[in-house]
């Protein structure tokens, strides 16, 4: 078994990842999409995923809880792979349409992995492009965080 998919499934089963245990139609819809759609697809691959191609697939088949579906599951092997580049092509639109509704702690482990690399573009050179990142990573932060966020995003605009 492909360890990404031994990865990706233990992700979506955490309860730091997965939604809280309901019985709702969107949530049966999503848990039937990742089960019978994404995990087969992912550990059927031998190298990076089609994200392009799978949603494509999952939207015609499934609408919305396609996209979600697609959205979340980039958003969550990424993360996991250390891929910032589909990372940051998944997380935007994701976070865009379903923002608050995202799991608190979903959203706070993609605050943080959009911080560690936000730091890691600025200091690499890449200013502007990190200070967007921390910007961005600032909604789906703890309120907590909030402050030293504005305080870096402000040292970060003076060159800091």
């Amino acid at each position: 078994m492909h360890p990404l998919f031994v990865t990706l499934c233990c992700l979506l089963s955490l309860s730091s990842f997965a939604q809280p245990p309901a019985d709702t139609l969107h949530e049966q819809q999503l848990k039937k999409i990742f089960h019978e759609e994404v995990l087969p697809y992912l550990q059927a691959c031998d190298s990076t995923p089609d994200w392009a191609g799978l949603g494509k697939r999952l939207i015609s088949r499934y609408g919305d809880h396609g996209e979600e579906a697609v959205l979340l599951s980039q958003t969550l092997y990424s993360m996991q792979r250390d891929d910032w580049a589909n990372f940051s092509a998944a997380i935007i639109p994701y976070a865009r349409k379903y923002g608050m509704g995202i799991p608190a702690k979903q959203r706070y482990a993609f605050s943080d992995y959009m911080v560690r690399n936000a730091q890691l573009l600025y200091q690499s050179g890449y200013k502007e492009e990190g200070l967007r990142w921390e910007i961005l990573a600032l909604p789906l932060a703890r309120a907590g965080d909030h402050a030293g966020m504005l305080e870096t995003i402000e040292r970060m605009k003076k060159g800091e």
